[in-house]
């Protein structure tokens, strides 16, 4: 919204909060509160709306009309990690997924800083918007990361959870081989994946969290290493 429009629709408004503070009767009072309300609806309204699509076990709440051209290859994903999850012993749940209209209206919802691609609390999966993923190439690897978190043993501990769903979602396959955090102990390296650490970057800690949880896997299996920790 421009400067110009707000200040013509502030310059509609006063008057009429003028006028409500001197009805000459309730039936204009009451008039003039309802026009009132519907020019506070017509300056917030943008911001809030949306578009819902649903399937039997997911529900997408769009907030830009250009991220239904890419509800087709969410729900390839989605239908993807469904199968992987049952594969590895975690059952599929109900999930719904927000995806906003910008970087600065994600960040301003989850409170997550803007190079963020995703966060999922509960069965609420919230995203950049989904044209944006595709075209920085994560749009898939995005659904299947988060779909992994919102069925995942309460337990995991950050940085394996973070590792697991890196390799659920076959991120890791192009990490380096050495990450250079092969000896931080593992409170360290949860402290780097909550980005409270200045001294190790959010990637050198996303691959050596995949790393160490890859180690796991191939000793135990992923039924053994899920079951430690429900």
């Amino acid at each position: 919204m421009n400067v110009r429009k707000f200040g013509s629709l502030r310059r509609g408004v006063l008057p009429l909060w003028n006028s409500i503070l001197k009805p000459r009767n309730l039936q204009a009072r009451g008039l003039l509160l309802g026009q009132l309300s519907f020019c506070i609806a017509l300056l917030f309204s943008s911001s809030l709306a949306f578009s819902t699509f649903q399937t039997s076990n997911l529900t997408i709440k769009y907030h830009d009309p250009r991220d239904k051209n890419q509800l087709e290859a969410v729900l390839l994903a989605w239908k993807n990690a469904q199968t992987k999850l049952l594969a590895i012993g975690l059952e599929p749940q109900a999930v719904t997924l927000e995806t906003y209209a910008s970087a600065a209206q994600f960040t301003k919802a989850t409170g997550e800083p803007w190079f963020v691609a995703a966060v999922t609390q509960g069965k609420r999966i919230q995203t950049q918007r989904l044209g944006a993923l595709k075209t920085r190439g994560i749009l898939k690897f995005t659904i299947l990361h988060e779909a992994f978190h919102t069925v995942q043993p309460a337990k995991l501990p950050r940085w394996l959870a973070e590792g697991l769903a890196r390799i659920f979602s076959g991120e890791n396959a192009s990490d380096p081989s050495q990450t250079k955090l092969e000896q931080i102990l593992a409170t360290q390296l949860n402290t780097a994946l909550e980005g409270r650490n200045a001294q190790i970057s959010l990637n050198q800690a996303y691959w050596e969290a995949s790393r160490r949880a890859q180690n796991l896997l191939a000793s135990r299996g992923w039924k053994s290493v899920l079951n430690q920790y429900r």
